[in-house]
């Protein structure tokens, strides 16, 4: 199958990689920046241009890959679902809940499938988490507790430094833990979010949010664009038969079982081999979809669902106030 970036900078040359290695043709790179479009396309023996438009609807592509700034998303998901195309949209899925309806109606209407990367529910240590939660080790869950802090994003034209499209932190970033949240433990009742929202942030960001999910389970979300360098996720699963906790600084993951005196020794449980980014695990997921063979892991509607609690976090550090969900 053919593929068109959209989107050459960033997470489109990322992508672009990664459906190069599930054997995926890219045929041409598109870029309102015309050197971006070139470098990328050069790599790839592809056509470049900065008609992204023009490019959706080629005869000769199969999938659309949208990474381009999240308010623009929309656009060239619809797009590209009027060509016909199958179509994986970085996230978020939209920068508004408007957006994602207008685009999935689209989409729906086309009979094509859409995938947005919330690539999170692929990250073997994540994957390993749930697994545990599952299997019932930590029991009923009660709190969990997640961290994803970094330097602050730049883009292009530093868009991400324009709240009114990146959304900030508590948009952009923070939308993958709040999407594992409901993959995990399902649909939330209400948030109450935190956030520095400075309408032209001096390259620093902070968001902090709790939610209670329809189960009951409580859950605080922390996201930062203000560390001085590197990257790093913590989580923290509290049940009632004991917790566990992960911190991408330390290796493997670390179970602690609550005995029947309250007490219990530490379980280290070794980490599987990562043979395979988790960016290229969702692009398999992707393709399998599309091949017939599954259903993928993540469906338009969660790209959704997750612009949905975003939008709500925004809105309560606005307001002050939660926000019912």
């Amino acid at each position: 199958m053919n593929i068109a970036i959209i989107g050459c900078n960033g997470m489109g040359r990322h992508h672009a990689r990664m459906a190069a290695n599930c054997g995926l043709r890219i045929v041409v790179c598109a870029d309102v920046h015309k050197p971006i479009a070139r470098a990328l396309a050069d790599e790839y023996g592809a056509d470049s241009t900065t008609d992204c438009l023009a490019a959706t609807a080629r005869p000769d592509v199969d999938i659309v890959a949208v990474t381009t700034p999240t308010p623009t998303h929309t656009l060239y998901v619809i797009a590209a679902a009027q060509s016909g195309k199958h179509i994986f949209c970085e996230k978020p899925f939209g920068r508004s809940v408007e957006q994602c309806k207008e685009a999935l109606a689209a989409v729906k209407k086309a009979g094509v499938k859409l995938f947005v990367g919330h690539v999170l529910r692929y990250f073997q240590e994540f994957e390993a988490m749930r697994a545990q939660i599952v299997a019932g080790k930590v029991g009923k869950p009660g709190f969990v507790k997640l961290y994803r802090g970094g330097l602050f994003p730049m883009g292009v034209n530093g868009w991400f430094r324009d709240y009114a499209q990146s959304g900030g932190v508590a948009f952009d970033s923070m939308i993958h833990d709040l999407d594992w949240l409901r993959y995990v433990f399902g649909e939330p009742e209400r948030i109450f979010c935190q956030a520095l929202q400075r309408h032209t942030p001096d390259h620093i960001d902070y968001a902090m949010a709790t939610l209670r999910m329809k189960s009951g389970l409580i859950a605080k979300v922390i996201g930062t664009w203000a560390q001085p360098s590197g990257f790093r996720v913590e989580a923290e699963v509290c049940g009632d038969k004991g917790m566990f906790q992960f911190n991408s600084d330390e290796a493997p993951l670390v179970v602690a079982k609550r005995g029947a005196s309250g007490g219990g020794p530490g379980m280290i449980i070794p980490a599987s081999p990562v043979t395979a980014s988790p960016y290229e695990l969702e692009w398999r997921d992707f393709l399998s979809w599309i091949e017939g063979k599954s259903c993928a892991r993540v469906t338009p509607e969660d790209g959704l669902a997750a612009v949905r609690m975003a939008v709500a976090a925004l809105k309560s550090a606005e307001t002050g106030k939660p926000v019912n969900l």
